[in-house]
């Protein structure tokens, strides 16, 4: 999904990924969202995102648009339940979803943070036994890292869209240095190249 946003708006979401690098190393490294804020304002406003919007989305998105944790909780969720044959109805889902859109917020800077709130949201809505955690927590920490790693890219890719929402982003310098080979093949012959076709 994230791909096909950033590709809506002309760019490419590799690229995009290949400009957050090091970023994106960190974040995996510390499975938190929050020590890379800075970098994550500084490479956006370069890329051509305006100061206000990257100012405005980048540290709510970190608190209130957590991709990878709305991921992680739904899934982890309906995984124990299959894994203890506990067929939840759909009414039970949205009551689940609903309590971790709440509890979920202002996870982004603690590391685990998803897991404890997956562990408060079961056990404040009961459908599902709180002994089944186990069967996750070995993994928590590689979850994690995918977790983070969405947050990251997922509020980058917001601040893109608001940009160009607010009319404050500027895409031909954003395609610039995400995509400098195919500006510099769409340019026209060089100096040499011309003095050669005159000879």
């Amino acid at each position: 999904m994230l791909g096909l946003v950033v590709r809506a708006c002309g760019l490419g979401l590799f690229a995009l990924m290949r400009h957050l690098k090091a970023e994106l190393l960190v974040a995996l490294s510390t499975c938190s969202s929050e020590a890379v804020l800075p970098g994550v304002v500084r490479k956006l406003e370069a890329l051509g995102a305006g100061r206000p919007v990257v100012g405005i989305v980048i540290p709510s998105g970190f608190s209130l648009n957590l991709d990878g944790s709305a991921v992680y909780l739904t899934m982890a969720s309906l995984f124990l339940a299959q894994a203890l044959g506990i067929d939840l109805s759909w009414q039970q889902q949205l009551v689940m979803v609903g309590v971790m859109m709440l509890t979920s917020k202002g996870t982004a800077g603690i590391a685990g943070g998803a897991f404890l709130v997956l562990a408060s949201t079961i056990t404040a809505v009961g459908h599902i036994p709180l002994a089944a955690l186990p069967l996750i927590v070995g993994i928590d920490r590689i979850l994690d890292e995918g977790r983070v790693f969405i947050n990251v890219l997922g509020n980058a890719v917001a601040t893109i869209v608001i940009g160009k929402w607010e009319h404050d982003f500027d895409a031909d310098r954003a395609r610039t240095i995400l995509h400098p080979a195919e500006r510099s093949g769409s340019r026209g012959p060089g100096p040499a190249e011309r003095t050669g076709a005159a000879g």
